[in-house]
């Protein structure tokens, strides 16, 4: 193949922590939160927020819980695993984390240059659960839309990574007939791997640590965002 007849000219990249990074961010948006309302942070009790937050977006993809019980849960969990309470208003506080999230468009190394480049032979779409208000106030913050044809956030589709239904939206929304054209990039491997292998396309995990080894999700692994061209191309 060539960059003028790449091997998938179709491109579904997910967004927190393959381009976008999420913990700084979340860092970033939780420490704001907490201190504006009058409570402690620190790196610790980040972690326990970190910890509380990946289980209940856990919960959200095995269509346990609302995407609104979701953005209140997490919080009311967090607070009684670091004694904060249970009388505080947890809808306020979920609001003015996700307004302050909205505006932390930090990426990951070689995250631009990936779509700038690519954008050149290929269409890019990206596909998140993230939430819509963050993830399009992060997006325009990053420099990224330029490169985008589109962005298919869950909260604006009413279904979510790994469903295959996810993907069957963005497939009749765009024509698009031949998913051998299509290959996904995520580092999740129950949300983008999963949905991709539901969804009958080609898989790539982003890996930056290196811990996950051969998973029979994956198509291709990739430690660094660079290594993407030549599958791609």
């Amino acid at each position: 193949m060539s960059k003028e007849n790449p091997r998938f000219p179709i491109v579904f990249i997910d967004a927190d922590e393959t381009l976008l990074d999420f913990s700084k961010s979340e860092k970033t948006a939780l420490k704001q939160t907490l201190e504006s309302n009058g409570y402690l942070w620190s790196e610790d009790i980040n972690a326990v927020y970190m910890r509380e937050n990946l289980k209940i977006w856990k919960q959200y993809e095995q269509n346990q819980i609302t995407r609104q019980q979701l953005q209140t849960a997490r919080f009311k969990n967090f607070f009684a695993a670091v004694h904060f309470g249970e009388n505080a208003d947890f809808c306020k506080i979920n609001c003015e984390y996700v307004e302050n999230l909205s505006h932390c468009g930090f990426l990951l190394e070689c995250a631009y240059e990936l779509c700038q480049q690519l954008s050149k032979y290929v269409k890019i779409f990206i596909t998140t659960n993230g939430l819509k208000k963050a993830q399009h106030g992060r997006f325009e913050k990053s420099g990224l839309n330029k490169f985008i044809v589109k962005k298919y956030i869950s909260e604006e589709m009413n279904c979510q990574k790994p469903n295959a239904e996810y993907f069957e939206y963005i497939f009749n929304e765009q024509h698009i007939t031949d998913k051998g054209q299509v290959i996904v990039l995520g580092d999740s491997l129950t949300s983008d791997m999963q949905g991709g292998r539901n969804a009958g396309i080609t898989t790539c995990l982003f890996d930056p640590q290196d811990i996950t080894g051969d998973n029979p999700l994956c198509d291709y692994r990739i430690t660094r965002l660079s290594q993407f061209f030549d599958i791609v191309l």
